[in-house]
């Protein structure tokens, strides 16, 4: 006949079962029997709805309640209950394990207190599947009182890991361990919930290498608004804001308890106190100051973690997370806008060009276009030898000004710079060379055939495609380019 599992034979070691002898035929353990503290639920009590959470040790105890590990006897898991029992406020009655305000002076704060632990687990049971922080399975109300159910982590605490490692971690270490609590902890902020309570006993590495932060009952939703709010703090870990009961709390506070954790699980100590820093009375040591070898960025991010005015601590834990882990992130945003590579910068320089209806001008080979214009020119000159004095004197004064205006004058302006300077001959050569032809027609040399064909080798009837031509053969050369990018 099968054994029925009841409350009495069952391990609270690793809820296996116990034989005729109350040993365990699993672990092998002896049924511990002796009595739990006066205060704390009594081993073997079944709680919760249809009588599911069977209560066995107590994990710890702080001052908002107390943690039990327990056996889900529905789903057949080890599961940890955190019972609401505000230390000094409230009191248990023997034998019916009712839990029970000491003092009317405590009634009010107690159930404010117990209002609050019921809408923070249920804020908790919303936001699951984080790997930084505990889940929340179950909450109910039995015996006067709260009950959160959460996963079970089976590990230790960062404070007990510290010690095991001899006080202190390297810093790539630290931040390793601290990179899901911190993720996490964006998410829990985003729903308006504050831990207040962040310190190396409430950070658990479980056995499967995974961290949790655990402890949420000095939680509470945020208070931009100002509005009061009761003094929890665990000291040296609490920023100044804890100190006063209108302190603005929010994300920040919390950035303030990471940050210190960091520090002491980098450097093996606890800076000053924040309040005792805000009055001016001791000074927070930088890592590196104590001997730490640390990054120059992750140390200044650090620091601003630290300090006490919360307007120059990082904002939030997104901030922090972004100081630690990518100290050099702004001069990498910063180069996104800077202007582009000297291969693209040509092709940016023809699109306003081309919007003005100029034609754009060929970068790939800006030389070889210099040379056929300076060809075009020397075939144009031997085209025409009766004014083959003249053309070579204004060929050299065009070459000589179209240089120097290049230098100086922006691509309009040098565009229509090479009929000016071949107009600006000496007069005793322009006589030599056409003796019968006015003044007037010898500056306006753009319009004459041997002109034409210096710029362009096919000219064309219509003005207009004379200017354009006469503008993209002087835009081919290298040296306009060349400034239109240093202008850039």
């Amino acid at each position: 006949m099968a054994r029925i599992r009841t409350n009495k034979n069952i391990c609270l070691y690793c809820f296996g079962d116990l034989d005729s002898n109350r040993v365990c035929m699993n672990c092998h353990h002896k049924a511990d029997d002796s009595p739990s503290p006066p205060h704390h639920l009594p081993q073997r009590t079944v709680i919760g709805t249809q009588n599911r959470y069977l209560i066995g040790k107590a994990l710890g105890e702080g001052g908002f309640g107390i943690t039990y590990m327990a056996w889900d006897l529905q789903q057949g898991i080890k599961v940890a209950v955190k019972e609401y029992f505000p230390s000094g406020y409230v009191t248990r009655v023997a034998g019916v394990n009712q839990v029970i305000i000491n003092s009317k002076q405590n009634q009010a704060a107690s159930n404010r207190g117990l209002k609050r632990f019921v809408e923070e687990a249920r804020a908790l049971a919303k936001i699951k599947n984080l790997a930084g922080v505990v889940n929340v399975r179950d909450f109910f109300s039995a015996n006067g009182t709260a009950y959160i159910v959460m996963e079970f982590l089976d590990g230790v605490s960062l404070k007990k890991y510290l010690q095991r490692k001899g006080g202190k971690l390297p810093v790539d270490e630290v931040l390793t361990i601290m990179r899901p609590v911190m993720e996490s902890l964006t998410q829990v902020h985003k729903i308006g919930l504050i831990h207040r309570d962040i310190s190396p006993d409430n950070i658990l590495i479980t056995k499967f290498n995974e961290v949790k932060l655990i402890d949420f009952g000095a939680a509470k939703y945020s208070n931009p608004d100002g509005k009061s709010m009761s003094i929890v703090l665990k000291q040296g870990f609490a920023p100044p804001e804890q100190y006063d009961t209108h302190g603005e709390q929010g994300p920040w506070t919390d950035v303030y308890a990471l940050g210190v954790t960091i520090y002491y699980a980098i450097t093996g100590t606890l800076p000053p106190e924040s309040i005792r820093v805000m009055m001016g009375k001791e000074a927070i040591k930088r890592p590196s100051e104590l001997g730490i070898a640390i990054d120059a960025g992750v140390e200044n991010a650090l620091m601003k973690c630290l300090a006490v005015d919360r307007k120059k601590r990082h904002p939030d834990v997104q901030s922090m997370i972004n100081g630690l882990y990518n100290p050099r992130a702004p001069r990498k945003a910063v180069s996104v806008a800077t202007p582009p590579p000297a291969a693209t910068a040509p092709k940016k320089t023809a699109i306003p060009r081309t919007a003005t209806g100029i034609t754009p001008p060929e970068p790939e080979k800006p030389q070889p276009a210099a040379k056929q214009t300076a060809q075009a020119k020397s075939g144009a000159a031997r085209q025409t030898p009766s004014a083959s004095s003249a053309r070579a004197t204004s060929g050299k004064a065009a070459t000589t000004g179209a240089t120097s205006a290049d230098k100086q004058q922006p691509a309009a302006a040098r565009s229509a710079k090479p009929s000016t300077a071949k107009a600006a001959t000496p007069a005793s050569t322009q006589k030599a060379a056409a003796p019968k032809t006015p003044p007037a027609t010898s500056r306006t040399a753009k319009s004459t055939p041997a002109a034409k064909q210096s710029v362009a080798e096919k000219p064309s009837a219509d003005p207009k495609a004379k200017q354009d031509a006469i503008t993209t053969t002087k835009t081919k050369s290298g040296s306009i380019f060349s400034k239109l990018f240093k202008k850039k």
